[in-house]
């Protein structure tokens, strides 16, 4: 497990970043946080990272964004559904199948649809402009 502390935006791009070079396709990112902690943002720059110059944006209303960079990126956002079954009814578990390296939003709400092994990274407000950041890589 890796845990830190980001005082700036610049700093959580840094992270994102680093996080970008350790993921390959197939792997899952479970990113948990409430509300306006910065899991958006995260995913904007591990997409710009790997190539993506478009407009990344939480898919809260489309339930998936789809970018593509060096490599097909999913971006869903579970924060609307509420049951498991709406989530397989969107075909969550065809599209893991996918080429691609996915990014989740309240996860929470599909952990029995994850594959057993994933990244799991929680973003914690501290204040205004910190967070704490914690990336964990599912089973260690």
């Amino acid at each position: 497990m890796n845990e830190y502390v980001s005082h700036s935006e610049e700093e959580t791009a840094k992270i994102a970043c680093h996080v970008a070079h350790q993921l390959k396709p197939g792997d899952v990112v479970a990113f948990k946080g409430q509300l306006g902690s910065g899991k958006t943002l995260f995913v904007k720059k591990i997409a710009e990272e790997l190539g993506f110059n478009g407009y990344v944006s939480s898919p809260t209303f489309t339930i998936l964004n789809i970018y593509e960079g060096s490599i097909l990126l999913y971006h869903f956002d579970f924060y609307r559904l509420h049951s498991i079954e709406e989530i397989e009814k969107i075909g969550f578990s065809d599209l893991l199948l996918e080429d691609g390296i996915f990014f989740i939003e309240w996860p929470e709400k599909a952990l029995k649809l994850l594959p057993a092994e994933y990244f799991e990274i929680s973003i914690d407000i501290i204040d205004g402009t910190q967070r704490k950041i914690k990336i964990e890589k599912f089973p260690e």
